[in-house]
């Protein structure tokens, strides 16, 4: 009966101290009751939550000319520091690839060969095949959409049972459905002058820690080119204060400057 009694109030403090916890506030999925200058202000608040991305999983990329999928480890420090190991099967070492706002380094193990050199698309380019800047680069391991710069509004209503932000982005309409609970953008799309889709990406499956939420799958598309790439966490910590950028290159890796 004493065990009993003993289990009991454990159950019930339990409960108490679960309902008293703070809980996320969703934003009520109504545009009169929320203006799009505050869920703006709230979602740009959500993002710059996240500073840093320390993890590990899969990513799967498929274009024209080469596809695959490879496990990586990952150190990431907004706005623009990103580290990536890549491992084949059997734990085989495939590569480093890191790039910053001064510089991107891509280490290929299987041929000994570094490509390195300032960071801009047709650089980057030269050795991942898609047309991604350092901020999409970012965005696509960290699950971040930032809204144009210009705050250019063209629309704002409910689809799909989240906001739809619409913005003008030089030259193009770029599209941001926001989910109320996270304030997160769980899906982006680009369409250009003709009304064509040029990109779009979507997140899901979200980890929360302290208050800052980051998806654990990203899927970014170019249809047009017959490119996309899907980051896939099994495991993330968000947060972490000094994520690591170290890495080393063989001496006798052949170096290319580009």
């Amino acid at each position: 009966m004493t065990c009993l009694r003993q289990l009991c109030i454990v159950f019930f403090a339990a409960v108490f101290f679960w309902s008293c916890a703070t809980k996320r506030p969703e934003v009520l999925l109504d545009t009169k009751a929320t203006d799009a200058h505050t869920l703006i202000r709230l979602v740009e608040e959500q993002q710059g939550g996240l500073q840093s991305v320390v993890g590990r999983g899969t990513v799967t990329f498929e274009s024209p000319e080469v596809a695959g999928t490879a496990a990586f480890e990952l150190s990431l420090k907004k706005p623009d520091s990103l580290l990536v190991t890549f491992e084949g099967p059997f734990g085989i070492d495939l590569g480093t690839f890191f790039i910053s706002k001064d510089k991107y380094l891509m280490y290929n193990s299987m041929e000994n060969k570094v490509v390195t050199g300032v960071p801009n698309i047709a650089t980057v380019r030269s050795i991942i095949p898609f047309d991604l800047t350092l901020d999409q680069i970012v965005g696509a391991f960290s699950g971040s959409f930032p809204f144009p710069a210009s705050h250019a509004l063209e629309g704002y209503t409910i689809d799909d049972e989240m906001f739809l932000l619409t913005f003008s982005c030089a030259g193009n309409l770029c599209k941001y459905w926001i989910d109320g609970r996270y304030l997160h953008v769980k899906k982006y799309e680009m369409l250009n002058d003709q009304n064509a889709l040029v990109m779009d990406a979507v997140s899901s499956s979200f980890a929360e820690e302290d208050g800052t939420v980051a998806p654990k799958r990203i899927r970014i598309r170019f249809p047009a080119q017959g490119r996309q790439l899907l980051v896939n966490y099994s495991s993330i910590r968000l947060n972490v204060p000094n994520p690591s950028f170290a890495y080393s290159i063989p001496s006798t890796a052949r170096t290319i400057v580009r």
